[in-house]
């Protein structure tokens, strides 16, 4: 995969700001009572603790632009809550027997929030928006690989064609980042499309009125007749209309939650996880996010870390049992692979209690680095220089990064975490490589999210995220095998070669598996969780509404 196409940083600097978003319990949104049927009718407010800096997908590499645009613009494919791909705006897709093409099938009955009819030529409108320098695509671009062009073969049939075989160009075309707007609006301009208030697509509910800083409003598309199978619902959504509240501050959105100011709500911390399942009015509900788990990333060409033998010992200084059970307090796990298990087809389940705690072993790594000598605080030194981790961050250092901080200092390690609030600065560290680890976690529904971090075209100067700085030729060539195979099981197989090769060599060090916890009100049924552990609100409803 090439690098994004993308000059700005807000992809790398959400990345950086390492924030702790603890678990809670797993499973479903609550089931509908035996006397209960789903109602068509009412609405329901929904509070998250993040709003979006843009809110265009083809610009925007935020998490959330994703989940507040979901209902808003629909995709070629649909990917179900257990991974399965699915015809969605396309009936069905073919690809050419050298994996360099796929040709959609596209529905014609399919109008878009304007009035226009979705055809060829408006998917060959929005992948030439995303492509376009001028969109300054800090993502989408990036999901569409070795791209090449799309041609339109006939009003319903689109071919998309890549440089080589590109297998995941599928899942990536299930995304928000590569859905389809009407061509009309594509003609906005790019600050007007950020702005949040030129948003038309095909989805279930229209966009409606927005207050910057404050929330959304949604309406239901009463047309909606082209439901992808695995929604869970056929026809126009069952909620008249929804509304986003944006609710930074934890307490407050919980708060919002337990007074019944807002229906549900997005990210309830560890510490208050307890408070929400013990209110009779309220279920929590969590889940696994795919993609890479939050991870340290050790710059390989750096100067401390090109030795493998200190790549080795930092990797074996930090008890990540103990630490991930004390900060989350036992809501969040151990991660034992830069992948998620959450993520389809690609996670390697033999690497589980690979990678045992050993501070022993790190001590006799770090003597036959050189790193013999202690100064007046207790960190080893060498050549009278202290054994020093820079890790930059944007924002303020969370609490589990600065547990760790605490491990690795009973190691003999200091962990320097630069926080910074100056965009330009920590930027400039990173293209640099004025660096020695990063602390991040992306999440995708896609092995494929493999290439971003190791892949030696993904550059931090590209928009990319190798910041392990790995070029290795083999890696490479199990990443792009990956990539050709329409094989789950060959794509699954090259993967894990790939997470294996990280660990043995010590250029990443996974840390906990993300997960997302939503607490809602018992009367919104059937607001369940997306493969990316978003709530989907197509479906939903509300109980005596």
């Amino acid at each position: 995969m090439r690098s994004r196409r993308s000059t700005g940083r807000t992809v790398l600097l959400s990345a950086l700001l390492l924030t702790a978003v603890p678990a809670c319990s797993a499973g479903k949104a609550a089931e509908p009572a035996a006397d209960a049927k789903p109602a068509a009718g009412g609405k329901l407010t929904y509070a998250t603790n993040k709003e979006p800096d843009c809110w265009d997908p083809h610009t925007s590499a935020q998490d959330v632009t994703a989940f507040v645009q979901r209902p808003v613009f629909d995709s070629l494919v649909y990917q179900t809550p257990e991974g399965e791909l699915k015809p969605w705006l396309a009936k069905s897709w073919q690809t050419s027997p050298d994996g360099k093409a796929v040709t959609f099938a596209l529905r014609d009955d399919v109008t878009f929030h304007d009035g226009t009819r979705l055809d060829a030529a408006a998917v060959k409108a929005n992948f030439d928006h995303i492509t376009d320098k001028a969109t300054k695509s800090q993502y989408a671009a990036g999901l569409l690989g070795p791209y090449e062009g799309t041609t339109v073969k006939s009003p319903t049939e689109v071919e998309v064609r890549f440089e080589r075989p590109y297998a995941p160009f599928l899942q990536a075309a299930s995304t928000t980042y590569l859905g389809i707007a009407a061509p009309a609006s594509l003609k906005a301009g790019a600050d007007k499309l950020c702005s949040g208030n030129e948003a038309v697509g095909s989805g279930p509910f229209k966009a409606g009125a927005y207050t910057r800083g404050q929330q959304r409003g949604y309406s239901k598309n009463a047309s909606y007749a082209w439901a992808p199978e695995g929604a869970g619902h056929t026809g126009p959504a069952r909620l008249d209309s929804f509304t986003i509240r944006f609710i930074a501050e934890d307490a407050t959105r919980v708060g919002a939650l337990t007074s019944g100011q807002v229906d549900g709500a997005a990210a309830v911390p560890a510490q208050q996880a307890g408070l929400v399942k013990s209110d009779a009015k309220l279920s929590l509900v969590s889940k696994d996010v795919p993609g890479a788990v939050d991870a340290f990333y050790l710059n390989t060409k750096g100067a401390l870390f090109s030795d493998e033998r200190v790549r080795k010992a930092f990797q074996r200084s930090v008890d990540l049992d103990a630490v991930v059970k004390s900060v989350f307090q036992g809501t969040r796990t151990r991660a034992w692979s830069p992948l998620s298990p959450a993520t389809p087809y690609s996670y390697d389940k033999s690497l589980e209690q690979s990678r045992p705690y050993d501070p022993t072993g790190a001590a006799a790594l770090l003597d036959e680095a050189g790193w013999t000598g202690r100064d007046a605080e207790g960190y080893r030194t060498k050549d009278g220089k202290p054994l020093t981790v820079v890790a930059p961050v944007y924002g303020k250092a969370s609490v589990f990064s600065q547990a760790v901080q605490g491990e690795l200092k009973k190691a003999g390690i200091k962990l320097d975490l630069a926080a910074s609030t100056d965009a330009a600065e920590v930027s400039g560290r990173l293209d640099a490589g004025r660096y020695d680890v990063v602390e991040t976690s992306w999440a995708r529904a896609d092995g494929d999210i493999l290439g971003h971090f190791f892949l030696s075209t993904e550059t931090s100067e590209g928009g990319g995220h190798n910041f392990a700085r790995v070029a290795d030729p083999q890696v490479d060539a199990w990443l792009k095998e990956a990539q050709a195979a329409q094989d789950p099981d060959r794509r699954a197989a090259a993967y894990a070669k790939v997470q294996k090769w990280s660990l043995e060599q010590a250029v990443v060090v996974p840390a906990y598996v993300e997960k997302a916890n939503v607490g809602v009100n018992k009367r919104v049924r059937d607001l369940r969780l997306s493969i990316s552990a978003w709530p989907e609100f197509y479906g939903a409803w509300v109980e005596g509404k």
